[in-house]
């Protein structure tokens, strides 16, 4: 290779690695585009209120289950017993009796835990890792519909 195509080389390589250097800039994203809300990470909107429905405990009929295998919906209200913690859960009172498990439940019984909540049934000891029963159950809301269901029962 002589010398001319050598330092030609050379100075393209030199101007590449250079221009190169100022091809990737950092560009701002505006706070309105963060996200899939499209509104400022910085702005603080008021919730919602909403209206829960259900009354006491024991005076509300079992809501029906979308599906076979669906968390029951709790069907009473729940102002006095939330947050749920490991050390305050006012559900596991009525709800952890496996000695219901075999008996019919009429209207104002609590419907019992299933088998599979259990570490114990015979000692009623609830698994650890159902504690939180706002993690799968949930109260029933007046809201408006979002996205409609679709869903149908299989006959």
């Amino acid at each position: 290779m002589s010398i001319t195509m050598r330092k030609t080389f050379l100075l393209s390589a030199l101007m590449a690695c250079a221009l190169s250097a100022y091809a990737v800039q950092d560009v701002a994203i505006p706070d309105d585009a963060i996200g899939l809300s499209k509104s400022s990470v910085y702005e603080n909107p008021d919730p919602i209120v909403v209206n829960y429905r259900g009354g006491d405990v024991g005076t509300n009929k079992r809501a029906q289950r979308s599906y076979q295998t669906a968390p029951p919906m709790i069907t009473h209200t729940i102002v006095d017993m939330v947050p749920i913690r490991q050390d305050f859960n006012l559900c596991k009172d009525c709800h952890v009796q496996p000695d219901l498990l075999k008996e019919k439940i009429t209207q104002g019984m609590p419907v019992p835990a299933p088998v599979s909540h259990y570490a114990n049934v015979k000692k009623g000891e609830l698994h650890m890792a159902r504690w939180n029963c706002t993690q799968c159950h949930a109260p029933q809301a007046d809201v408006k519909t979002l996205v409609n269901n679709t869903f149908k029962k299989p006959r």
